[in-house]
């Protein structure tokens, strides 16, 4: 679901993110086990930040880190928002630049440097950290109250600068030992590949809490131990959204999606989707809706017709680094099916799908992630085999992913990945497996 960049200009000035920092790190950011006296240094320093005694905090803080001995994030955080409040802003910009090369959080450290160069009377450097803060932040509330904080700084959209514009390219290879087209077994070879991925997206309008935005997705896959069986997607969009809070948005998407295989064009959709975006707390819950209509051309004409879908993800963290998901989703495919004299072939599944995920962030530059999907299909037609109805068919799919990441600068990351895929069906010729490696470097860039 990346389809919009969060804004809400008219909505009431949100608390300083610097409050935020401290209160979220004290919370799920576990002190090491150290000198009893430490703890308490934190404790009471916290104390004196809720009481709104910044100078006292930032010096317990201070006593706290000198205790330790040792420099963690959430020390260095909670004493870079007790500096800038007590307005020691030449201490906390200091401590803020700190954090930048160790953080798993660069947006909301960004964030507080605009927050200090606004207070120091350097617009510009804070224009360039909350330009920062808008391309870095992965789940759109940072960039939230980044969107405001340029807005009050004068970057209008009529200005081009109001909402940055984002992209990121990937380069990579891999090897695949089961070629599975259409999700069947109609190749069963094994070979390396070389693939190449791009997502872009860039403001087009905005008004108020509306806005409009184009983006796009194109992909490639070329398989270097088997001809016939390359691959490309484009897929370009508009998204309207509209944010009625920093914790709510919501929006539709038009898209249109072109398919080729051996660079003959094999599928046309066009989908319309609603979805919503909501933030109770520190987690996110995402809901999308739409249909689609897809035509499959003279290639696959079994393919064309027109699908419902549903959609429901939620993603929390629930505990320091480490974040889990959990996704349900519903799709409803009316296929013509293929007639081929006296066979018919269904291509009109329902199918649910259930999924769960875990990020977890093992360093400042270093993480890793798993996922588990179950898809069930079944399928509303009987199939025929020489003028003789059979069983409709019904498949069980499981796909295991792990990968990680590490991202070399600001900017570039490396990637690498597994994956295993098992389909079980009542009819053996559709039963398979597939393995999957893939690595690969990825560039983002944005204003």
């Amino acid at each position: 679901m990346q389809r919009k960049l969060a804004h809400n200009p008219s909505a009431p000035s949100s608390p300083p993110i610097a409050v935020l920092a401290l209160v979220v790190l004290v919370a799920v950011m576990p002190l090491p086990v150290g000198a009893q006296d430490t703890a308490a240094l934190v404790e009471q320093g916290k104390t004196s930040f809720e009481a709104g005694d910044y100078a006292r905090a930032a010096s317990l803080f201070e006593q706290a880190l000198a205790a330790a001995g040792e420099t963690t994030e959430s020390r260095l955080y909670n004493l870079a928002a007790a500096l800038f409040r007590a307005g020691r802003l030449d201490d906390a910009r200091t401590r803020f630049e700190q954090l930048l090369p160790v953080t798993d959080s660069p947006a909301l450290v960004h964030y507080n440097l605009g927050l200090v160069a606004l207070e120091q009377g350097r617009p510009s450097g804070a224009r360039g950290h909350f330009s920062d803060a808008l391309v870095l932040d992965r789940d759109g509330r940072i960039a939230a109250l980044a969107v405001e904080q340029l807005d009050r700084l004068g970057m209008a959209p009529g200005d081009g600068t109001r909402e940055a514009w984002r992209a990121v390219v990937q380069a990579g290879g891999g090897y695949e030992d089961n070629l599975n087209l259409a999700g069947d077994q109609l190749v069963a070879a094994a070979s390396a590949f070389q693939e190449a991925f791009a997502w872009g997206r860039a403001p087009l309008w905005h008004r108020g809490a509306l806005s409009l935005a184009a983006s796009g997705v194109a992909s490639g896959r070329h398989y270097s131990g088997y001809d016939g069986a390359d691959q490309t997607l484009a897929r370009p969009a508009l998204v309207l959204d509209y944010r009625e809070s920093s914790d709510l948005s919501l929006g539709a998407e038009a898209a249109s999606e072109w398919q080729w295989l051996e660079a003959e064009r094999v599928s046309r959709r066009a989908d319309i989707a609603f979805y919503l975006d909501w933030s109770p707390g520190p987690g996110l819950v995402q809901l999308e809706v739409g249909a689609a209509s897809v035509d499959a051309g003279q290639e696959f004409p079994e393919l064309s017709g027109s699908d419902r879908f549903f959609e429901l993800t939620y993603r929390h963290p629930v505990a320091d680094g480490l974040v889990a998901g959990a996704g349900y989703s519903w799709t409803d495919e009316n296929r013509d099916g293929l007639v081929a004299g006296d066979d018919f072939f269904s291509a009109s599944p329902v199918r649910h799908r259930l999924s769960g995920s875990l990020d977890y962030a093992l360093a400042a530059r270093w993480s890793v992630s798993a996922e588990a999907v179950w898809r069930l299909s079944r399928y509303q037609e009987d199939e025929v085999r020489g003028g003789t109805r059979t069983l409709r068919r019904r498949e069980e799919r499981w796909r295991l992913r792990l990968g990680s990441e590490w991202e070399v600068s600001d900017n570039w990351h490396l990637t690498l990945s597994g994956e295993w895929e098992s389909n079980h069906a009542r009819l053996e010729s559709r039963d398979y497996q597939r393995t999957e490696v893939r690595v690969g470097i990825r560039r983002a860039f944005g204003r």
